[in-house]
């Protein structure tokens, strides 16, 4: 529940932060504010929230509590009572525990590099990214607090304990028998995945609610765009990597469920904590669960534990016998909004999981293309869908002449994803040089094929390299540089739509090619 007072007068740190501050820095300040709004509440059912929020105003009235958070104004400042936290334009700053002294206040929420003419309203601290967030500088004594790990029951525990676990901490490139070292095109993946999150954390609505997901106490508080948030970055490494800046296009909005196949043998849960040991151990008893009661033929099976923070990686190994699991400790994720580098562990790995060979690739880039209706193929026939999947082939010389498959894959190098599905429909073999070429990136028409050593000049030594990465690529077999996440204001640039869907809207991201 929120309670709100408005202040017309200068709403900057120097004043009205410093007056809510020593408001609330006062001896028995929090616990009066506890004992005089749950007297306010006593009439209303069920409060979900007791926070006081007070914002540019000339007095400290409070208006009727409302179930509605206020909109963010340019300062405002925020007493949560429940989590303990001091609020400022929205975002966490400070423990109500540890407030910091009338300076410190001032410098921790004002920009570090700012000089003494320059007035604090308009440098506010930010990180890496843009975001309102409390300078790097602050003690940690004097930061807000995550909530600690829930309690994992002993019964979540049980299937952990039950079947033989062959590892549990082990590294990606055993569970997948590769090398340490990434391949040229797995590091594209891993690149354009780091794009992808970047783009994620520099959203003003996206960064905001991830900040939030930081303070939930367990999986079961995630609200609805938070859950789309979270499984967006845990699956989009696993969807055909094509993307458009039309809706012909589209990969399909994942059903919001406890557990989420991203692959016939990949799943994916969200979950909460994954650096404790019991709260991982329970993530990996529940997709060790799933996969037993939804998979029934032997074989190896992944599940991903993700917290958006972190991720773990379970091997399931079924046979007609046995069972046995490993897998991975909890791999960092997201990096840090305060970061240097967008890489991370968990990012590589979830990535060059992605990257390996899928049987229903090409079913399922038909599926994303919509091709049948853009080819106007008569209802009557057989689905492509049903031929994408089909191991049925014609004689490849009543349609074209009998070459190797290397040829073909030349051949496929020349094409657009949708010239791929017609020639992976021609025939088995034209099919295998298709997905050949189809599991590399396609973006807005161009085939990504490589990192370039050397960063450009615009992404060295700036913020911009967390969210945008440059490509060599080709179209049509004509080379060219794609750079991904940035607008240039003499290139233009198309807007490339994510499988994201959040808070009634999508994320887009800009792609553009130098000519």
């Amino acid at each position: 529940m929120y309670f709100r007072s408005h202040h017309g007068s200068d709403g900057n740190p120097e004043w009205l932060g410093l007056k809510v501050l020593q408001l609330i820095r006062q001896p028995n300040a929090i616990a009066t504010y506890r004992q005089v709004f749950g007297e306010i509440l006593d009439g209303l059912k069920s409060p979900s929230h007791s926070l006081l929020v007070i914002e540019n105003g000339d007095d400290f009235d409070l208006e009727p509590p409302s179930r509605e958070r206020p909109g963010t104004y340019y300062w405002n400042y925020e007493i949560d009572l429940d989590r303990n936290i001091f609020h400022v334009c929205g975002m966490p700053f400070f423990s109500l525990e540890c407030l910091p002294d009338d300076n410190a206040f001032i410098q921790y929420i004002t920009d570090d590099h700012m000089s003494e003419d320059e007035a604090a309203e308009d440098h506010i601290s930010e990180d890496h990214y843009g975001h309102t967030a409390c300078a790097l500088r602050c003690p940690p004594e004097h930061k807000y607090k995550k909530p600690p790990p829930p309690v994992v029951d002993n019964s979540d525990l049980v299937t952990y304990q039950s079947f033989m676990c062959t590892g549990s901490q082990v590294a990606l490139s055993d569970l997948l028998a590769k090398s340490d070292i990434l391949s040229q095109h797995e590091h594209v993946r891993v690149t354009l995945l780091e794009v992808m999150i970047g783009q994620c954390m520099v959203s003003s609505t996206i960064g905001k609610e991830i900040y939030e997901i930081e303070l939930l106490k367990d999986h079961n508080q995630f609200t609805d765009d938070q859950w789309s948030i979270a499984c967006f970055m845990a699956s989009v490494a696993f969807v055909p990597q094509t993307f458009d800046h039309i809706w012909c296009v589209c990969h399909p909005e994942p059903e919001r469920k406890e557990f989420t196949w991203v692959r016939e043998d990949t799943v994916v849960c969200i979950a909460t904590h994954l650096y404790d040991e019991r709260c991982l151990q329970a993530s990996v008893s529940r997709l060790i669960n799933v996969i037993m009661e939804q998979r029934d033929n032997p074989g190896h099976y992944f599940g991903i534990a993700f917290s958006i923070f972190h991720c773990a990686i379970v091997k399931v190994v079924k046979d007609a016998h046995t069972t046995t699991f490993s897998h991975t400790s909890a791999l960092q994720f997201l990096p840090s909004f305060f970061a240097h580098s967008p890489s991370t562990p968990g990012i590589t790995a979830l990535a060059r999981l992605g990257y390996r060979i899928d049987p229903a690739l090409f079913k399922r880039v038909v599926e994303a293309c919509d091709y049948a209706r853009y080819i106007n193929i008569n209802r009557a026939e057989k689905s492509l869908a049903q031929r994408a999947a089909s191991s049925d082939d014609v004689p490849l010389g009543t349609i074209c002449p009998a070459l190797p498959l290397e040829l073909w894959r030349e051949i496929a190098c020349y094409l657009c994803p949708f010239e791929l599905i017609a020639l992976g429909l021609a025939s088995r073999l034209c099919r295998e040089a298709a997905l050949m070429v189809l599991r590399h990136p396609h973006l807005c028409g161009y085939r990504l094929v490589a990192v370039p050593q050397k960063k450009p000049k615009y992404l060295r030594g700036t913020h911009l390299s967390l969210r945008a990465a440059s490509f060599s690529a080709v179209r049509a077999g004509i080379p060219t540089v794609v750079t991904v996440g940035v607008e240039f204001r003499n290139i233009k640039s198309k807007s490339m739509i994510t499988p994201l869907r959040f808070n009634g809207s999508s994320l887009y991201v800009a792609c553009s090619a130098d000519r």
